[in-house]
């Protein structure tokens, strides 16, 4: 398994990791994190993310390892028959044949999927769900969704977009714009901007003396806010609470209708603080219909620095039959 390899790359809304991995899931060498480029309109700019893999590739030449492709973990609706990204709203991308340009650039096999499917898969291969048959990856980062696997199956439903909870809507006339097009989604009350943006309101208002201290005059970030709420400052904690309440409520919410056993929780704030799933778990509690689920549930952090990174790399190895095929589709 260790002569194996294949490249593993997860694209995030601002954030991409790209890692060689082999087929025990391990890392060769080490992963490396780069921004996202965008355009001047905004728009993730497809070309320069496929230039940032060129010296993986030509580190794969120099290996005594067998190849076998590309794993594309995309934060989006993406064709796993064409690799064609429908709709990822961070990216501001729609119908872009992103699978392919990077198939036709390294004249390699090429494998994607939406992030929160490859995320589910590396856990259901090498990770906490391992012995699962039905829960629930769930991410919260710049957007927030995720992924089901139920009755011992991934689940993508009738287009493979199921788990785009993130997107249900809240709150269409009052909500927030969301990058998907339509106002008022979840996502835009609880992912990384979200926390931001109630942070920032906060500082200007001179609500939040531990903020705009942090802040120094620049723009808030989710991680400025949990460190204010740390340092006791009311607002940030209100902040924080009102995080864990809604997306407790939303996970709760799958948990009533779906009768799930465990909940995975991967994103950069999920990593804020070392105690911020252990308080949606608590949480969810809250907002669960049986004493079974409330006493049973489990909800329990990525089994890896990123789950979707890991579960790219999976995708390439079942896909070429080096893994078994299993119980995934």
């Amino acid at each position: 398994m260790e002569s194996h390899i294949c490249l593993a790359v997860d694209i995030g809304g601002s954030k991409l990791d790209i890692g060689l991995v082999n087929a025990e899931g391990e890392l060769v060498g080490q992963a490396e994190k780069h921004r996202v480029p965008f355009d001047e309109r905004g728009i993730a700019d497809p070309k320069g993310l496929i230039e940032l893999l060129v010296p993986f590739i030509e580190r794969v030449e120099g290996l005594s390892m067998r190849f076998h492709g590309i794993g594309l973990s995309v934060c989006g609706n993406i064709d796993r028959e064409t690799g064609e990204a429908i709709l990822v709203p961070n990216l501001h991308w729609r119908n872009i044949h992103f699978g392919r340009m990077v198939e036709e650039r390294f004249g390699c096999r090429v494998f994607s999927a939406t992030d929160v499917r490859m995320a589910a898969l590396a856990e259901v291969v090498w990770g906490a769900a391992k012995n699962s048959r039905n829960f629930a990856w769930a991410t919260i980062g710049t957007g927030y969704g995720g992924y089901l696997f139920l009755d011992g199956k991934l689940y993508g439903g009738y287009h493979g977009f199921a788990g785009n909870f993130g997107h249900n809507t809240l709150d269409e006339v009052n909500g927030y714009p969301c990058g998907c097009g339509r106002r008022g989604c979840v996502e835009t009350f609880v992912a990384g901007p979200a926390i931001a943006r109630a942070g920032q309101a906060a500082a200007s208002a001179g609500h939040s003396p531990a903020i705009a201290e942090l802040s120094s005059g620049g723009p808030v970030t989710p991680q400025m806010v949990f460190q204010a709420e740390a340092r006791g400052d009311s607002t940030a904690r209100e902040i924080i609470e009102q995080e864990v309440r809604m997306v407790s409520i939303s996970l709760a919410g799958l948990v009533n209708i779906l009768d799930l056993e465990m909940i995975v929780l991967g994103g950069g704030v999920t990593h804020a603080t070392p105690d911020f799933i252990q308080r949606i778990s608590q949480r969810m509690r809250d907002f669960l219909m049986t004493a079974e689920a409330a006493r049973d549930l489990r909800v329990v952090p990525e089994s890896f620095f990123n789950s979707a990174l890991y579960g790219s790399a999976a995708d390439v190895f079942i896909n070429t039959e080096i893994l078994p095929l299993g119980p995934f589709d």
